[in-house]
């Protein structure tokens, strides 16, 4: 699990502050799932808002007129490299279609944005193979390892384009972690197997979408 921190800690750059515990970033996620005509998944469209102290910290050196706006060249360089990187923990997006596990690529030209102090990344998973024409399908944001704390803001952060016959449902989770807030040490996250993960798990909502 170790090697999983560290790897999302590498994915976002080394987090920032002096945090001595878990979640050491928190974003709040919106999400497009995708069908064609024939209810196939073909996409996730996904959009991230990082934590200010994050933010801040990511942005840094990407501001070349020092006018305290980062370059929009600069801010989408990274954001394919974030996106890059992102592979190593699956995107942080797990799913199952049909009872069976989704495997995903990045899709093309990832953006970022920088707006009142807070950077939000756009970027598109693509499957890779097909299981075929969603019956049911469950997608969540989250990290196992609880470095980073994925909420779901309070208005319509979900959508479900191109299959009008097919239902989505968001299952919010049983908690929301506030920005700031850590919840379980840092000693216990990666020196107890499960742990980060129990903690995790009231904290991560599921999207659920069912066709006829």
């Amino acid at each position: 699990m170790i090697g999983r921190v560290l790897a999302a800690g590498a994915m976002l750059c080394g987090g920032a502050g002096a945090a001595l515990a878990h979640p050491h970033v928190w974003v709040q996620a919106r999400a497009e799932l995708v069908l064609d005509g024939k209810r196939n998944l073909v996409a996730i469209r996904e959009s991230w808002t990082f934590d200010p102290e994050y933010s801040a910290f990511a942005v840094l050196n990407l501001d070349s007129k020092r006018d305290g706006v980062p370059d929009p060249a600069k801010l989408d360089a990274m954001a394919v490299e974030r996106l890059e990187a992102m592979a190593e923990t699956a995107y942080f997006t797990q799913a199952k279609l049909n009872g069976r596990p989704v495997t995903f690529k990045g899709g093309p030209s990832p953006k970022a944005r920088y707006a009142q102090g807070r950077l939000t990344i756009d970027f598109t998973l693509v499957p890779q193979g097909s299981a075929g024409p969603v019956r049911n399908l469950v997608v969540s944001f989250d990290d196992p390892d609880f470095y980073v704390a994925f909420g779901l803001p309070p208005d319509d952060p979900v959508k479900l384009s191109g299959s009008p016959d097919c239902v989505l449902r968001l299952n919010r989770p049983a908690r929301e972690a506030k920005e700031g807030e850590q919840l379980i040490p840092d000693e216990e996250a990666t020196g107890t197997p499960g742990a980060a993960a129990a903690a995790a798990a009231d904290y991560t909502g599921r999207l659920l979408v069912a066709c006829p």
